[in-house]
């Protein structure tokens, strides 16, 4: 089987193998590095809400051993013994599987990448002995409040989406996952066409290309299915409390957002890093600074394929959570009302300072184009991606912001001791 099609561009090349899977690489001749992401465009909301989170245990159990390396050492133990780094993650739209490792050893950790995708035994004693560890990190993730409030956040805004759901399941879906239905959904949504192999380091790209051949040319060719879009709205504010007691309040103020390859997310991007985005932005100097209200406060912008959300998050003493919410309405509404154009120049350079700061580190570029290849099926360079932000103007974003920033369309979530307050219902008109 031969390589199908090959594209060469300025920082990565990029090839189809026959069978549809994609081969990316970046070359950096200056790294002593090599990193490999492996990524499948499958996550929690591909999944059955009664098998929620079988794509984090299908993750967790790679790990316990295949045919060649049967037992979990065998798996962890050449990469950590030459220094490397093994590891994966699973998402809400895709799983990646990825090694950092010393360049010399580049071929060995893809060949442990592709072994533990394609041989894991799923033995049930070794099921059976992860089904307690991951409900105990569900059960982690549960105990620090600044989490539980990003579970509750995006219960409220995507409700029952599986957008809404915990990546990792509940105790209870965890409990009743078979090694049966693993298998079947890794059949269902593991197809070649949904896997990326992303390649940073100073490799060459025909021997990736090469390599991949080897280990992922006869994977089972097909497409896994789509998954189900959110089509919700929102024409009122929403608020959610859950009691705990904690020193503080943790509080999160969520709108809808963007897609991630909506005209428009740049423009959205740019307005948060001046809303939220490090020391010198307008919620930090207002909230830490100048009121002493917050240790942390900041805001995000997050991208899906079909939607997005608009999030900022803080931490507050119990006594001062109404006031420190009116405070951050107060600070969205006046930056909606307008930045400057001093404001967006800043906002561009320490966009593009950064994504270039990280572009130094070999795993980063290996993330970042597989990233973008796994979930929109095409690469942005970071020249273009610089370029898409020099462009957008002043008034897109205040078009943007004007029309997604609604007070109407606010959600507030508490996680700590203080039930809301007639007043703090009254700030969200409710």
């Amino acid at each position: 089987m031969s390589a199908a099609t090959t594209e060469i561009h300025e920082t990565y090349s990029r090839t189809t193998l026959s069978n549809g899977i994609r081969v990316i690489s970046s070359r950096m001749p200056h790294t002593q590095s090599a990193s490999i992401c492996v990524f499948v465009g499958t996550g929690s909301r591909n999944e059955k809400a009664a098998v929620g989170g079988i794509s984090h245990f299908i993750e967790h159990m790679v790990f316990k051993g295949t045919n060649r390396r049967p037992e979990p050492k065998d798996i962890s133990g050449p990469i950590e013994g030459v220094g490397g780094i093994l590891n994966a993650e699973t998402d809400h739209e895709y799983t990646c599987y990825w090694c950092k490792v010393p360049l010399s050893y580049f071929e060995e950790g893809l060949d442990l990448l592709a072994d533990m995708l394609r041989n894991s035994v799923f033995a049930e004693a070794e099921i059976q002995k992860e089904r307690p560890v991951i409900i105990e990190e569900l059960g982690m993730i549960a105990d620090h409040p600044e989490y539980r409030v990003e579970v509750l956040t995006n219960q409220m805004l995507w409700n029952d989406h599986p957008l809404g759901r915990e990546v990792g399941g509940t105790k209870e879906t965890v409990n009743d996952i078979t090694r049966k239905q693993m298998l079947d959904y890794m059949e269902t949504n593991y197809p070649a066409s949904s896997i990326v192999v992303s390649v940073a380091g100073n490799v060459d790209h025909g021997r990736v290309v090469e390599l991949a051949e080897k280990l992922f040319g006869d994977w089972r060719e097909g497409v896994s299915p789509e998954p189900e879009k959110f089509t919700g709205s929102q024409v009122k504010p929403q608020v959610q409390f859950e009691h705990r007691e904690t020193e503080q309040m943790n509080l999160a103020v969520a709108l809808y957002g963007l897609p991630a390859d909506h005209a428009d997310r740049y423009a959205l991007d740019l307005f948060n890093i001046v809303l939220g985005e490090g020391m010198s932005s307008r919620l930090f100097l207002e909230i830490r600074e100048r009121l002493g209200l917050a240790y942390e406060v900041h805001s995000d912008s997050t991208h899906f394929r079909d939607c997005g959300m608009f999030v900022v998050n803080a931490g507050v003493q119990p006594k001062q959570v109404e006031r420190a919410a009116e405070a951050i309405i107060d600070e969205i509404v006046r930056a909606k009302e307008g930045i400057t154009e001093e404001e967006l120049e800043k906002a561009r350079r320490l966009s593009a300072g950064r994504m270039m700061l990280r572009m130094e580190d070999s795993r980063a570029v290996a993330y970042w184009f597989g990233a973008q290849e796994v979930l929109l099926s095409r690469v942005k360079e970071t020249d273009d991606v610089v370029k898409d932000l020099e462009a957008v103007a002043i008034g897109e974003v205040h078009r943007v912001t004007k029309d997604l920033l609604r007070t109407e369309r606010l959600n507030l979530v508490l996680v700590g001791p203080t039930r809301p307050s007639r007043h703090l219902r009254h700030i969200l008109n409710l």
